[in-house]
């Protein structure tokens, strides 16, 4: 039997004959992995678009969640209610 080292904790593990792809110890380390790997593509998505835009001045990034709220300094998003608690990242240019 074939042993592989999972990615997300470092532990070695057998691989079953019959799941020769399988990546992760576990089903835990699996979903830990899965949303690392899904975080890490974002963001490279994100820098991607940020390096098409040379001749746009950057003047910050800012990340976080939209939340449904009346307080000030809140961003509002056409069809927000969809996205509500999805991370945004929004680039403040002049």
């Amino acid at each position: 039997m074939q042993e592989k080292i999972c990615p997300t904790c470092g532990k070695s593990f057998p691989v079953p004959i019959k799941r020769p792809n399988q990546k992760y110890c576990s089903r835990d380390c699996s979903v830990i992995g899965r949303r690392t790997t899904k975080e890490d593509d974002a963001q490279k998505r994100v820098d991607l678009f940020i390096d098409r835009l040379p001749d746009i001045s950057i003047l910050d990034v800012l990340e976080g969640r939209l939340e449904s709220s009346s307080t000030n300094n809140r961003m509002t998003v056409t069809g927000a209610r969809m996205w509500e608690g999805k991370k945004f990242i929004v680039i403040v240019t002049e």
